[in-house]
């Protein structure tokens, strides 16, 4: 018998949608660990569900022992322990996370000189996707000056707690940001934008999230002076209620702990989401200079139905590359060098994303203006 994937978090929002990839699209067997399984978690035969805590070292490197590979997609990662991790490097297995958490990445990065399996942390949409995408746009350039990526996330699928306790930990909350090849303060869910995504998502009111890898990730594989990533549901007036609350957090420092309102926010989102889609999509747009000229270009991605697996799909590609033999060298995978972008956006419309390019975007991105 073939040796499982484990899928640490696989009963959440995004390991759900990972283990659906992975049923799909590879013949391994799947051990999905979760602290508090539901059940029926799964119908599937291929899939078995264990308990265990994200920080139970011991029991998640025994249930490791001899996996294919092991796949951390719990949260939120600016708070949980690097168990998952841990226990994959010492097991010898192959690692794959999702973490966006810059914090969370660099200390996974630091024990992945150990490794003799493959590690590979930040496979989402942040940083992993976006580096992919930027090494794509940026073919040929003489230098890169500026990179904008937006995520327009479906409303229709109820999100788990996690997702939105990060969310909150990082409204009004302060960080420097590249712009113009100087740090400036900003504040988690500001500087709101009107973006126009491809369809069938169309224009979307999106905000500065919060500090995340890609901040450094890109500044330091592209040299671009300003980075941003910015998101925003459908419905601009709940995006519009949360640049608010940020703003006020941002000058008062109120509520200390955002994280607190994760339930009713959460609510609140659900009964948005009785009146949303399933679409969703993510752009990146790079301006820079070729020949000496200045070039704009941008590539969109979207999904007409359950548009919130896509920080799932990275990790799923990757499970993928690791037991094709393609991914196996040991210790970290450099995120700009383990997927060529044409077998990646292979890999994407192979699962019904649709992909967009422009190689001479104008953009349109407009201020949103004060609420």
């Amino acid at each position: 018998m073939p040796p499982p994937v484990i899928v640490v978090g696989g009963t959440g929002f995004y390991g759900r949608y990972l283990v659906a990839d992975l049923l799909r699209y590879t013949s391994a067997d799947v051990v999905v660990v979760a602290r508090r399984p539901a059940r029926p978690a799964f119908t599937d035969p291929r899939v078995r569900t264990v308990a265990a805590d994200h920080a139970d070292v011991p029991a998640l490197r025994r249930l490791a022992a001899g996996a294919a590979a092991l796949v951390h997609c719990a949260g939120p990662y600016q708070t949980l322990p690097l168990g998952p991790a841990v226990a994959a490097i010492e097991a010898g297995v192959p690692y794959v996370d999702l973490a966006e958490d810059g914090p969370f990445r660099q200390a996974v990065l630091e024990r992945a000189g150990t490794a003799t399996a493959p590690v590979l942390t930040g496979a989402s949409v942040v940083p992993g996707l976006q580096v992919i995408a930027v090494r794509d746009l940026a073919e040929g350039f003489d230098r890169v000056d500026e990179i904008r990526c937006a995520a327009a996330p479906d409303t229709r699928r109820h999100r788990g707690p996690a997702m939105f306790e990060a969310m909150l930990r990082g409204v009004g909350v302060p960080f420097d940001a590249p712009r113009g090849g100087r740090a400036v303060r900003v504040h988690g869910w500001s500087e709101g934008e009107w973006v126009p995504f491809p369809p069938p998502v169309g224009r979307r009111l999106v905000h500065q999230v919060y500090a995340m890898a890609d901040l450094t990730e890109l500044a330091a594989r592209f040299g671009a002076g300003t980075i941003s990533f910015k998101a925003g549901t459908e419905h601009a007036w709940l995006n519009r209620l949360l640049g608010a609350a940020a703003t006020v957090r941002a000058r008062t420092g109120r509520p200390r702990r955002a994280e607190r309102f994760t339930a009713p926010v959460r609510a609140m989102s659900w009964l948005a989401g009785r009146f949303g889609d399933e679409a969703g999509g993510f752009l990146v747009e790079v301006a820079g200079h070729r020949d000496g000229r200045p070039v704009r270009r941008a590539l969109g991605m979207t999904a007409a139905r359950d548009g919130g697996r896509m920080p799932s799909l990275l990790a799923g590609i990757a499970v993928e590359e690791i037991l094709a033999g393609r991914l196996s060298a040991p210790g970290e995978v450099p995120l700009d060098g383990w997927l060529p972008p044409p077998r990646a956006w292979a890999a994407l419309t192979a699962r019904g994303i649709d992909l967009w390019r422009d190689d001479a975007y104008p953009s349109a991105w407009e201020p949103a203006g004060h609420w």
